[in-house]
């Protein structure tokens, strides 16, 4: 036998709630991995050591090929590097973190190190892939 009920539903129905908080975290998940500043696929080495930045301002890039990029956008060790370093920057203490292929030419990486140098950062960090 079955019981009807006249009045309000006073009951909440959670699965739709559980629903949509499901995939507003999905959504957050998807979205965290796609801000990484990364323009193209690097594979980076692995080093048993290697502890994480405490603040990392710029990030640049360089692939296989020796491309380079800084904080995302592509560029070439040029008065362009040098703009887009200042406008990055904005007058605060640099900090750079290179994440090269490990099969990028030592001789690519050397030069981005000498520049940065030559624009005063003096905390650089070579990005690694942890274990």
């Amino acid at each position: 036998m079955k019981l009807h009920r006249s009045g309000p539903i006073t009951e909440i129905n959670m699965t739709p709630f559980v629903d949509i908080v499901l995939v507003i975290l999905i959504i957050f998940l998807l979205t965290a991995t796609v801000l990484l500043p990364r323009t193209f696929s690097i594979h980076l080495p692995q080093a048993t050591q290697a502890q994480p930045p405490e603040k990392v301002v710029l990030i640049i890039s360089i692939d296989e090929q020796g491309q380079l990029a800084l904080n995302g956008q592509k560029t070439e060790l040029d008065a362009g590097f040098d703009e887009l370093f200042r406008q990055f920057t904005l007058g605060r203490e640099p900090q750079a973190v290179i994440a090269a292929d490990k099969n990028a030419r030592h001789g690519r990486i050397v030069a981005v190190i000498d520049r940065l140098k030559q624009l005063r950062v003096e905390k650089i960090g070579i990005e690694v892939e942890q274990p």
